[in-house]
């Protein structure tokens, strides 16, 4: 069996206003995730266009970076065995219109670009993640 390991995830404005925060969580919570951080946090356009950064040049980044900063939005430390991977599944394709049946964007985003929640796109990219807004005292003892 694998080890446990750690992902972020971010539930997005657009769950948060809409009152879908504890809908996400708990369904991250019945696939197996164990919320080892979480912060209700506003960005700054600054953060979010550090968090984004690698993304910075593409058609929908400035839109990116605008919706980030709307509203307040929940960055969690997730942890499972394969976190990454995952993660990914439970949250289904970009487009919720594409996504499968009973993912959280399925079930939860608005659009596209409205699509309620990130999750890190490899295990390089969820520990630089989950590092931008957990420090190593929160995460002490949470990865072996």
């Amino acid at each position: 069996m694998a080890s446990p390991t750690l992902t972020l995830g971010i539930v997005k404005p657009d769950a948060v206003a809409s009152g879908k925060t504890g809908k996400v969580v708990a369904h991250l919570e019945q696939a197996g995730f164990v919320v080892q951080a979480a912060r209700l946090v506003r960005l700054t356009e600054a953060q979010a266009g550090a968090f984004y950064e690698v993304h910075r040049g593409r058609p929908f980044y400035d839109e990116l970076v605008r919706f980030m900063i709307s509203g307040p939005c929940l960055p969690m430390a997730l942890e499972r065995d394969d976190a990454v991977a995952h993660l990914r599944t439970v949250i289904g394709g970009t487009d919720p219109a594409e996504a499968a049946p009973g993912t959280i964007r399925k079930l939860y985003a608005e659009s596209k670009g409205r699509n309620a929640i990130h999750a890190s796109d490899s295990r390089e990219n969820a520990d630089r993640e989950v590092r931008f807004f957990f420090s190593e005292g929160e995460l002490a003892g949470l990865r072996g």
